[in-house]
C-alpha cells in the first residue's frame, strides 16, 4: 500500500500525467539520458517508494520493554542513554525509543535564550559537540523528582546533575528537566522535554530535591 508521503504522492501524480503525455507522438521521441520520460519517472517512483518504506525502519529499533514499563524506568533510560565514557557515544537507539516521535520537542532554556529542537535535531546538536571534541564524555543522573499525575498523563520535574569531560574533574552542573509523559499501548512515552541549568540567578528550590 502506498502511504501519504508527500514525495511519493507528488511523483505518482507526475507519473500519471507523463503516461497521458506519452500518447502524444512528440513526447515519445523525448528522452533523458537515453531513456523515455515515462521510464525515467517510473524508475524515480520505485526508488522514492522504496526509500519511504526503509526510512522508518532505520529509527524504529526493537525497544527494551523494561525501559518503558514505568516512569521510573523511562527516565532512567533517558539519562543512561545520554551518558557515555571518553571514547564512547550516547546510545541513540535507546534514546530514540523513549520518545513518542522524531518531532517530539526538546527545548533548552538558558538565561536569555531558548533553543527549540526536536528529538532528531537534538541528536545532531549533541552529536556535533562530540564530533568537534568539545564534549569528550558525559554523565547525567536524576537527583530529585516531583510530579503531577492523572490517568495516563504525567508532568514531571526531574532534577538532574551532569558532568562533562569527566577526565577534567569539573564541577557538576545541576538543573531541571520538565517532562511531559503519557501512557499508550501498554508503555510510557516522552512527549516532550524542556530543561534549564541552575544558575546564581535561578537556584533550584529545595522542594525539587525530594
Amino acid at each position: 500500500m502506498i502511504d501519504g508521503t508527500p514525495s511519493v504522492v507528488w511523483l505518482l501524480d507526475l507519473l500519471i500525467i507523463s503516461a497521458h503525455l506519452m500518447e502524444d507522438e512528440t513526447m515519445i521521441t523525448r528522452s533523458i539520458h537515453g531513456r523515455s520520460l515515462f521510464s525515467t519517472l517510473l524508475i524515480l517512483f520505485v526508488v522514492t517508494l522504496a526509500a519511504s518504506h526503509q526510512a522508518p525502519s532505520q529509527q524504529l529499533k526493537p525497544v527494551n520493554r523494561a525501559d518503558v514499563q514505568s516512569i521510573d524506568n523511562l527516565l532512567k533510560a533517558f539519562y543512561e542513554s545520554l551518558s557515555f565514557p571518553e571514547g564512547g557515544q550516547p546510545d541513540w537507539i535507546r534514546f530514540r525509543s523513549v520518545f513518542a516521535s522524531a518531532t517530539s520537542p526538546c527545548v533548552r532554556v538558558a538565561a536569555d535564550t531558548v533553543m527549540q529542537m526536536d528529538r532528531e535535531s537534538f541528536i545532531v546538536f549533541f552529536g556535533g559537540r562530540i564530533q568537534r571534541g568539545t564534549l569528550k564524555s558525559f554523565a547525567e543522573k536524576e537527583i530529585g523528582r516531583t510530579g503531577e499525575y492523572y490517568g495516563s498523563l504525567a508532568q514531571v520535574f526531574s532534577t538532574y546533575e551532569k558532568r562533562m569531560n569527566l577526565a577534567d574533574d569539573g564541577k557538576p552542573i545541576r538543573g531541571i528537566n520538565s517532562f511531559q509523559i503519557y501512557l499508550k499501548g501498554g508503555r510510557w512515552w516522552i512527549a516532550s522535554v524542556t530543561w534549564q541549568d541552575e544558575s546564581a540567578r535561578t537556584p533550584i528550590p529545595a522542594k525539587y530535591f525530594r
